[in-house]
């Protein structure tokens, strides 16, 4: 999967992780480019099947295609979360799946609620 900027548009902030990592409007959000590479690369090494892997990549692509539209795009974490969940894998992928979930969760605000409560 190849990774591009993800810019974030609208008036206001965007607080990310803990806090740290305040942007503005039209700002690269990098560190959320860096959550998803970090999810990209443990889904690799996740104990799933072939169509659990084929079904969580696909939901990974289809969020960061949609980060513009955070509606589209908590629904399509919450379906990657939701594949790794009902696979078990999220019970032994530990902090370097669950961290970087939660990061992006947050950044989606209150859209981020149902990815949370999966974890």
């Amino acid at each position: 999967m190849e990774f591009h900027n993800i810019t974030v548009s609208g008036g206001g902030q965007v607080n990310l992780g803990s806090g740290n990592t305040n942007v503005g409007r039209d700002q690269v959000v990098m560190t959320l480019v860096g959550d998803v590479a970090a999810l990209g690369a443990a889904l690799r090494e996740l104990p799933l099947t072939a169509t659990q892997r084929a079904e969580a990549q696909d939901a990974l692509n289809a969020f960061h295609s949609s980060t513009r539209d955070k509606p589209a795009a908590g629904e399509h974490l919450r379906r990657f979360t939701k594949v790794l969940r009902d696979a078990g894998a999220l019970a032994t992928a530990g902090a370097t799946v669950v961290e970087p979930l939660a990061r992006i969760a947050r950044w989606l605000g209150p859209l981020g609620t149902a990815v949370l409560a999966l974890l």
